[in-house]
């Protein structure tokens, strides 16, 4: 099997970076001292109608600049963090904690990135849009921690791709369609960027293509799929959409052992009420050579691989895999993988923003011929919501927007900076000023900070930015609406390494 690493994609993004640069018409880091408009003062910012004066300015670490923004009341505070992986080594990576099954705080996650308190992250915030309708802890409100959309670290695919959000029109504000995947927030190699990843999953028999299934998940529970807005499959009429879930009685699921815990059992789906279905299914475990070791159903005769129990509650081995299968999907299992046919698991990564090929990678036997393109093991991928800026113009201009949250956007300029913004009302405060900012209003204010590119996270209760203090501890400077620090799945985060280029 030929290997090769894709590498246009890259230069295409970073042309498209590089290119759009000279449109911004503005020195790097500009937009924190140049947001001013109409009546307001040099170094302030808008957010709606409010005008927030530039109330702190410090650089707390080489090549970090932390800006914070506040009206006179200080109901709001802005903070925005601009990183310069020019200035000083930086990197940008992110974190999935423990592991994909839970979520934890962002300062637990950024602090068990290292043993070495002098090398622990700089600054980090929450990450991706993840599942939190299941609730394991209900006391310290720990979730499952299913992103919502494509995540990729260490050279693997950790979640599958969601459906793509709604593209708006930049003049009418009018929804023109939706785009054909989720959009992430990268970071590779020390650079930031802001695109859409579709991922395509099959099982076959490795010497029968013609036998193949749909892998319909990764790291998630069988039969639910959180951050769901739409069937992506409507040849499928088995799938159901509610509040944003799409439940599925026949599915299968791919854990990796980043998955951080035994394989979910059937009866965790119907002690949280996620799902109407509670088939037993199949699983099947594969070790890194990707040959089955064992299989799982209830009621089958003992013998060879198979075993009479449920599926669930076993460790994924390690660099291996497992499959759990319910519906059609646990017969397409048992009739191949637990009979001993040879199976391949066969994923394809599309960035479908630059029409290029991210990844094309075989697990197990691939076929004859066969080009591999490993996952670059510098990516790594978190899914966002909305697109609010692309190519310097600011592309969420929805009428009526008026939902407001507490906020933490992503997003890069023209000369490779990575920007965090995290917007905060006023807890306690009166509603809705004490709700934080709508998605129009975040948007035009990025606007202003000259970025390139720049997207929604996940916000409300979720929104947190922690940094880094000299005891290197990082505690929160943008507290959230809850208690105390909601539990997030991942984090990104700015890191020592990399290498500045400045003199």
């Amino acid at each position: 099997m030929k290997h090769t690493l894709v590498r246009r994609a890259a230069a295409i993004r970073t042309a498209t970076a590089l290119g759009l640069a000279a449109s911004v018409l503005a020195v790097p880091g500009s937009g924190l001292a140049g947001a001013a408009t109409g009546d307001t003062n040099p170094g302030d910012i808008v957010l709606g109608a409010i005008t927030l004066a530039q109330a702190a300015a410090t650089t707390p670490f080489p090549g970090i600049t932390r800006t914070v923004y506040q009206d006179a009341d200080r109901t709001w505070t802005v903070n925005v963090m601009d990183i310069d992986p020019n200035r000083a080594p930086i990197t940008f990576d992110g974190s999935i904690g423990q592991g994909m099954y839970t979520t934890q705080t962002v300062q637990e996650m950024l602090e068990q990135t290292t043993g070495v308190t002098s090398r622990r992250p700089y600054l980090g915030v929450n990450g991706g849009y993840f599942d939190d309708g299941v609730v394991l802890d209900q006391t310290d409100r720990i979730y499952l921690g299913d992103l919502g959309g494509t995540s990729m670290r260490n050279g693997r695919l950790l979640s599958e791709a969601g459906g793509g959000r709604y593209a708006y029109d930049p003049v009418t504000g009018k929804a023109v369609g939706l785009r054909p995947a989720n959009s992430v927030l990268m970071l590779q190699n020390g650079r930031p960027y802001i695109t859409e990843l579709g991922t395509a999953l099959t099982v076959r028999l490795s010497d029968d293509a013609t036998v193949s299934r749909k892998v319909d998940g990764v790291n998630r529970l069988p039969g639910r799929a959180g951050h769901c807005l739409r069937n992506t499959d409507p040849a499928n009429t088995d799938v159901t959409v509610a509040d944003g879930v799409c439940f599925d009685p026949s599915e299968i699921v791919e854990f990796t052992p980043e998955f951080g815990a035994r394989t979910p059992a059937a009866d965790l789906l119907k002690q949280t009420a996620t799902t109407t279905d509670d088939d037993p299914g199949v699983e099947v475990l594969f070790n890194a050579a990707g040959v089955a070791t064992a299989c799982f159903r209830p009621g089958a005769t003992a013998g060879g691989i198979v075993s009479d129990a449920p599926r669930g509650g076993h460790d994924v081995p390690p660099g291996g895999r497992a499959l759990e299968g319910t519906g059609d999907g646990a017969a397409w299992l048992w009739d191949n993988a637990c009979a001993g046919k040879p199976v391949t698991l066969h994923t394809v990564i599309t960035d479908t923003r630059f029409g290029d090929t991210v990844a094309d990678t075989w697990f197990g036997r691939a076929p004859a011929g066969a080009v591999e393109r490993p996952i670059d093991p510098a990516m790594y991928a978190t899914p966002v919501g909305d697109v609010l800026i692309r190519d310097a113009s600011v592309v969420y201009q929805v009428p009526g927007d008026t939902a407001r949250a507490w906020r933490t956007a992503g997003g890069a300029d023209g000369f490779g900076h990575l920007f965090f913004v995290t917007v905060e009302g006023q807890k306690g405060g009166p509603a809705p000023l004490a709700a934080g900012a709508t998605r129009s209003e975040l948007a035009q204010l990025l606007k202003a900070l000259n970025l390139v590119d720049a997207v929604n996270m996940d916000g409300g209760g979720s929104t947190t930015l922690n940094l880094r203090d000299q005891n290197g501890s990082e505690p929160p400077v943008t507290t959230t609406t809850d208690s105390a620090p909601r539990h997030v799945a991942d984090t990104v985060y700015a890191a020592v390494g990399g290498y500045g280029l400045a003199k």
